[in-house]
């Protein structure tokens, strides 16, 4: 038996080697990134907290303590998942999991785009953005869900288009209940169903297997969503994923607003904004004390949520060019040279490194209940990544380039190529980007915490489309290749 491990272990030893070998630029980038990781998690000690990160915490310490009634502000999947956290009062479990969770969608992107035939150099380019950006590691460190919301999103895509039309049942229900899981942790990504099912109209032939593989997908996507609504409903009495609707959309809307020449009720006239709008601040219009939207009495029969919904539709049936026009400049803000505070002016600083700790007052508190330690920063490795993160970011402008070729490749001269594999994976992360940023931009005002989709699917669309737009061209369809599987002609070099 002794005799029989030696050549075994040799075997096994000469598989990784080659695999080394091969792999050899992601795999020298993944222990970059992981140091990286590891000086984050040094400089800034147990996690880095923001005001929303209290409520998080909050929920999850009670559901460890057995009390399960959903957060009326945002949906407590994220708190779901920092359970062990809280209850362990081991805060830095939460963004040693993420800074994990980042490592591994960086090998997963790689990964992603070999088996769909991109070059190696090409796939650890596409993994550079997740595993290097500043704007990833700074909020891999906090107790917030914007992470494994983003990372949910790209592994229901992935394990969606991994097999291309020969998606299995397995696949199916995985890719449905991760996409679920992505909206029980943030609301807007409720969306990106619709990308995912046009992505299956697309790929899988024939028609039954179709419907079959659709009704899985949906099926699998609304159990989570579903049944977390009807988990709200038991608790809150109304059916839905938050009750703050009104507020956000609010917020949404608040920076236009102009109630000259509009009919409101008079309980939605105190709403009304009044400062001119270039002095207005939306986040102490949602959740200030002193703001009209808490200030306010609604009539009998209404909450203070319907009413301000109610005004904030009636602002945006009034002024929809102004609506748009917000939209439009906050897509377009996420795409600039620079990181500064947005259209809306809301302060960049917390998502960047700082040589100390963020003077909010959850922090100490936080740390203390739930960590039961104080926060500490390092200053030598703070200054450190400081200065990281102000010089080695991914510029705006090359992710809408990357999101330009990603366009291309759904045109018809990428038509032209052998793998369709590559065209309909390729519509599913640059669709399901799209809908990301436009739903975040279309339903809260500008925070570059909304801009994750930029580093973990433009990439991979990217990539995709660079492959299929570069593939060796043949006169008729190889009937041999399906899609989800790289054609000969199409295999790495």
């Amino acid at each position: 038996m002794a005799d029989e491990a030696g050549p075994v272990a040799r075997g096994h030893a000469a598989t990784v080697g080659r695999g080394l070998r091969r792999h050899w630029l992601i795999a020298a980038l993944l222990v970059l990134a992981a140091a990286l990781r590891a000086v984050v998690l040094a400089a800034y000690r147990p996690a880095l907290i923001f005001p929303d990160s209290d409520r998080y915490l909050r929920y999850a310490a009670r559901f460890a303590a057995g009390h399960w009634s959903p957060d009326t502000i945002r949906p407590s999947g994220y708190s779901i998942m920092i359970i062990p956290a809280a209850g362990l009062h081991s805060l830095i479990l939460v963004p040693v999991v993420q800074h994990l969770l980042g490592l591994a969608a960086g090998a997963a992107i790689y990964a992603l785009l070999v088996h769909f035939g991109s070059r190696r150099w090409l796939a650890a380019l596409a993994a550079v953005p997740v595993l290097f950006d500043p704007l990833e590691l700074d909020l891999e460190q906090y107790v917030l869900s914007d992470v494994a919301a983003a990372l949910l999103v790209f592994a229901g895509l992935a394990v969606l288009v991994w097999r291309g039309s020969r998606l299995g049942r397995v696949a199916a229900a995985g890719a449905g209940l991760l996409l679920g899981a992505a909206v029980v942790t943030r609301v807007a990504d409720l969306a990106l169903i619709v990308p995912a099912l046009l992505y299956l109209a697309l790929a899988v032939r024939p028609g039954r297997r179709l419907a079959s593989r659709a009704a899985l997908v949906a099926g699998c996507f609304l159990l989570p969503v579903l049944g977390y609504a009807g988990w709200y409903a038991s608790a809150h009495g109304s059916f839905g994923l938050t009750g703050y609707n009104g507020t956000f959309l609010y917020g949404r809307v608040v920076d236009f607003a102009d109630c000259q020449g509009l009919s409101l009720p008079a309980d939605e006239r105190p709403l009304c904004p009044r400062e001119p709008p270039g002095q207005r601040n939306y986040d102490a219009y949602m959740w200030s004390v002193y703001s009209p939207a808490w200030t306010f009495k609604p009539p009998a029969g209404q909450t203070r949520q319907s009413v301000l919904l109610n005004f904030s539709t009636r602002v945006l049936e009034h002024q929809p060019q102004d609506y748009f026009k917000a939209v439009g400049a906050d897509l377009a803000y996420g795409f600039s040279p620079v990181r500064g505070n947005g259209p809306e002016r809301y302060p960049v600083t917390y998502l960047k490194f700082q040589t100390q700790l963020m003077p909010y007052a959850e922090v100490q508190p936080d740390v203390r209940q739930y960590g039961h330690t104080s926060p500490a920063v390092q200053p030598q490795l703070a200054r450190f990544l400081s200065g990281y993160g102000r010089y080695c970011y991914v510029p705006g402008p090359v992710l809408a380039f990357c999101l330009l070729i990603a366009l291309a490749g759904l045109t018809p001269m990428a038509r032209r190529s052998r793998g369709r594999g590559l065209r309909t994976a390729n519509l599913a992360f640059t669709g399901s980007a799209v809908t990301a940023l436009v739903a975040a931009a279309a339903f809260a005002p500008f925070d570059w915490r909304y801009q994750l989709p930029q580093l973990t699917l433009i990439p991979v669309a990217a990539g995709l489309a660079v492959t299929a737009l570069t593939a060796r061209r043949s006169p008729s369809p190889d009937p041999a290749v399906q899609p989800g599987q790289a054609a000969p002609a199409l295999r790495r070099r």
